[in-house]
């Protein structure tokens, strides 16, 4: 079959369509509807994910060389808690949520070649086990309904998104809940530093709902030390002793839970 070879205005009217379906998606997601997080994956894998018979559409149009803008904060590897370095933890009176740093976050952004930024890990949970930009995008759009539903899971991405592996939990009057939507948010982030690399002047700030608090950056914690102060901040360094209750929440002791040697 005789295939027509699009041209290079006509990969350029994809990108913009493209461009315009994550815009799109990121104010619906912002307003509220946090699975449009999967639609933006969609247009990511789109835009950036090369594989042995097919190029990505940035690729095609030779702008991957370009430099990506990273918006994370650093992942610490001494760090004996979950970090997730594209998020922050929203408290408020309805419970504890995930959500994007957008133009927000602690760190300035920086900018990387694209497969230094695509490959870096941007999740570790619990367990030390760790997820990556590129693993995000195509856990979501591959297998968790972006574009296809996958009868079999990324096992680090479903624990995740379904068994709340980072561990956290938020408890105010009494009342504790467990936050979810942890990968959409950091699939949302993901979204924003693609439009800024993308989009000259491109701009989002998080919308916080009246009486919620943002907390940025990630709980740092070694063994040994004094436990975590009730209602600690995110983002001041804290120690924690292996005979001291879990500061996730759980109640168990620290060596028994998030400190138990594996």
């Amino acid at each position: 079959m005789t295939k027509h070879i699009q041209s290079t205005a006509e990969l350029e009217q994809h990108l913009s369509e493209h461009i315009e379906f994550m815009k799109a998606s990121a104010d619906a997601f912002d307003a509220g509807s946090t699975g449009e997080a999967k639609r933006i994956a969609v247009s990511l894998r789109v835009l950036l994910h090369d594989t042995t018979s097919s190029v990505s559409l940035l690729g095609q149009l030779g702008r991957k060389s370009v430099q990506f803008v990273d918006s994370s904060t650093p992942m610490n590897p001494r760090n004996m808690l979950s970090q997730n370095v594209l998020v922050a933890m929203l408290m408020g009176p309805s419970g504890g949520s995930y959500v994007p740093f957008l133009d927000l976050s602690p760190e300035p952004p920086r900018m990387l070649p694209f497969d230094a930024w695509w490959d870096a890990v941007v999740v570790s949970d619990a367990k030390k086990n760790s997820l990556s930009r590129k693993q995000l995008i195509l856990a979501a759009a591959n297998q968790d309904g972006g574009a296809h539903v996958d009868p079999k899971l990324n096992a680090i991405y479903a624990a995740l998104s379904r068994q709340n592996s980072s561990g956290w939990t938020y408890s105010e009057g009494g009342k504790l809940s467990i936050p979810k939507g942890e990968e959409l948010a950091a699939i949302r982030q993901i979204g924003h530093e693609v439009l800024k690399t993308l989009v000259p002047g491109y701009t989002k700030e998080v919308k916080l709902p009246d009486e919620s608090a943002m907390f940025g950056g990630a709980v740092f914690m070694e063994a040994e030390q004094a436990p975590v102060p009730a209602g600690a901040p995110l983002g001041v360094p804290v120690r924690v002793g292996r005979n001291d209750k879990c500061p996730c929440g759980s109640g168990a002791r620290y060596k028994e839970c998030h400190g138990k040697l594996t």
